[in-house]
């Protein structure tokens, strides 16, 4: 049985690129769905040492009041980090495979236009390499009151679930302001609700489910100068933690932390973290979230720190405990 099931989940993990995917054997997706049932969240055992402590105390309470996340929004600037939003994306992309997602890719000139995660200035580029993949947006970021205004725009924003923000050489770009981006995130908090809890409120009257702002490594800081983590705590890359937590004077900075949840607004820490933090959120909000999140971690051999307290970065990099 264990033999069969891993062969199943190795099976898969071949098989999961877009060009693959539709050929796939019609019997191979319900057998990977047999085989997550019988798991019950123990389908993997991964070892539990004293590196990676059990979970701690750090959920949102408010996880199973609404619907599972079903809209997946990245917002990408020039210089992003790409693990930092093609990580979280590799893993939610399994979970599609149990439950409907969709993807949406905003950025400031939206399609045609590709996103660039080459540097900004030469400086930033010392030996003049080409090694910067670029990336295609699905729409544009409002940036007028007219685009914000359109009908089918809002709707397109209202459907969003979970918001995800990157870090990278970018976060810093003063541009950001200038662009939009800053922008579209506090729009989205006041207009759309996304990272309010249910105690929050946002400018209109409409019901809603919850929604999460997401941020990974240094993305923090982009949160962070539009002003939608004030009064929460967050945490973020501890190697930059000097240039980022000045970016918000009013955000209740953590550390040590992998990651932080504060209702809806998730936090990690640097690059890798940020798998960590997202195999968290799957366990949380979907209600097989721990078979599935077992199940994707044993076919892409990671091995999730699940204390969120676990953070040898913030003694490594002389960062001292706070809130």
């Amino acid at each position: 049985m264990r033999l069969t099931f891993l062969t199943t989940v190795l099976t898969l993990l071949h098989l999961t690129t877009a060009s693959i995917l539709p050929q796939l054997d019609s019997n191979l997706l319900p057998k990977f769905k047999a085989a997550l049932s019988k798991t019950k969240g123990h389908g993997i055992n991964l070892k539990t040492t004293t590196g990676f402590p059990a979970p701690a105390s750090n959920t949102n309470t408010n996880s199973t009041t609404y619907s599972f996340p079903k809209t997946y929004a990245l917002l990408l600037f020039r210089s992003f980090e790409i693990l930092d939003a093609y990580g979280p994306i590799e893993i939610l992309q399994f979970v599609s495979h149990f439950h409907p997602l969709r993807l949406l890719i905003f950025s400031r000139s939206g399609p045609p236009a590709p996103v660039l995660t080459s540097p900004t200035l030469p400086s930033m580029n010392p030996q003049n390499s080409s090694f910067y993949p670029t990336f295609n947006p699905t729409h544009a970021i409002p940036t007028s009151e007219e685009q914000w205004n359109d009908p089918d725009m809002r709707k397109v924003l209202e459907s969003v679930d979970v918001l995800l923000v990157p870090g990278g050489m970018g976060v810093y770009n003063p541009d950001l302001e200038r662009g939009g981006e800053l922008e579209f995130l506090r729009r989205m908090r006041d207009e759309f609700g996304v990272g309010i809890g249910v105690g929050g409120e946002r400018n209109d009257t409409k019901e809603r489910k919850d929604k999460y702002l997401v941020t990974v490594c240094n993305g923090a800081a982009v949160a962070a100068r539009a002003g939608v983590l004030d009064g929460r705590r967050a945490t973020t890359n501890k190697m930059v933690w000097g240039e980022v937590t000045p970016l918000g004077e009013k955000v209740k900075w953590v550390s040590p932390a992998r990651w932080v949840v504060d209702d809806n607004i998730w936090t990690s820490s640097g690059v890798t973290s940020g798998l960590d933090l997202t195999f968290e959120f799957v366990r949380q909000m979907y209600p097989d979230g721990v078979a599935m999140a077992d199940l994707i971690a044993g076919a892409i051999e990671h091995e999730p720190v699940m204390d969120w307290r676990y953070d040898p970065f913030a003694e490594w990099f002389g960062v001292p405990p706070q809130n």
